[in-house]
């Protein structure tokens, strides 16, 4: 069984679901309507009984290059919360659904992309994978539930480092922190995701989607994290470090934050 849209393919077969993000022109860069798309997708798959195991991946050169900065209204707390919580309902399809998600990261990961990754059960990663937590860059903080995941993955220490320099790693250098699960091949990444997505198949569907729903409540609880997010990233998107941040992407440029 095959399902596609513009904007995300499934490719559904024996158990498996590969869902691909599919806007290579945009680096898979998470649009709204990529967004939509994408968790159109995903409650689909939630609510078959022929799917077990989600693979996610993106097509081209990058997993997902982050959010799409060009689309967020200027000034506008009220749309930018909406904005978050709507994301939010996709973050917690993948942490707290009942179907086990594997991340096929093939290239950038990045800002939300790096989120989408973090937020899957498992990491495989290809040599061409970088991951970064790029927030910083355009005056954000980490968002899409990344506080609460990425700490789970690397420890807080780690996760400070990450977010504070926005740094941008490799795939071994995330094997190394713990990120990443296990490194792959470009040739074989789908090939092995689709292997490990046989093996997690074979586990109770119910013990799995009761795991799932108990790992998503700590060590903090995820609601807990998402709500945090909503208040101070809403107030983020307001300040002029976040005006100037995003003249600087455009502009490809070092941004000159003033912590206004």
């Amino acid at each position: 069984m095959t399902a596609a849209s513009p904007s995300v393919t499934v490719d559904l077969a024996e158990g498996v679901a590969v869902v691909a993000l599919n806007e290579p022109e945009t680096r898979n860069a998470l649009t709204p309507s990529l967004r939509d798309a994408l968790m159109d997708a995903l409650s689909e798959l939630v609510a078959s009984a022929d799917c077990r195991i989600i693979v996610l991946t993106g097509t081209g050169a990058a997993f997902c290059a982050g959010g799409d900065l060009n689309s967020l209204p200027d000034h506008d707390p009220l749309a930018i919360r909406r904005r978050l919580a709507r994301s939010h309902e996709l973050l917690r399809l993948i942490v707290a659904g009942p179907k086990p998600v594997i991340a096929a990261v093939n290239g950038a990961a990045f800002g939300a992309g790096l989120s989408l990754a973090a937020a899957c059960d498992v990491v495989l990663a290809s040599p061409a994978a970088r991951f970064g937590a790029v927030f910083g860059k355009v005056g954000l903080m980490g968002d899409m539930g990344l506080l609460w995941s990425l700490p789970q993955r690397i420890g807080t220490a780690a996760t400070r480092r990450l977010l504070f320099t926005s740094a941008i790693i490799d795939a071994e250098a995330a094997l190394g922190l713990g990120l990443v699960d296990r490194c792959v091949r470009d040739d074989a990444l789908l090939e092995e995701a689709r292997a490990l997505a046989g093996e997690l198949a074979e586990a109770p569907p119910v013990a799995v989607a009761a795991t799932k729903a108990v790992l998503a409540r700590g060590p903090a609880p995820l609601d807990q994290i998402l709500a945090a997010e909503l208040d101070h990233q809403t107030l983020l998107f307001s300040t002029d470090d976040f005006v100037e941040g995003r003249a600087a992407f455009k502009e490809r440029r070092r941004a000159r934050f003033t912590g206004h």
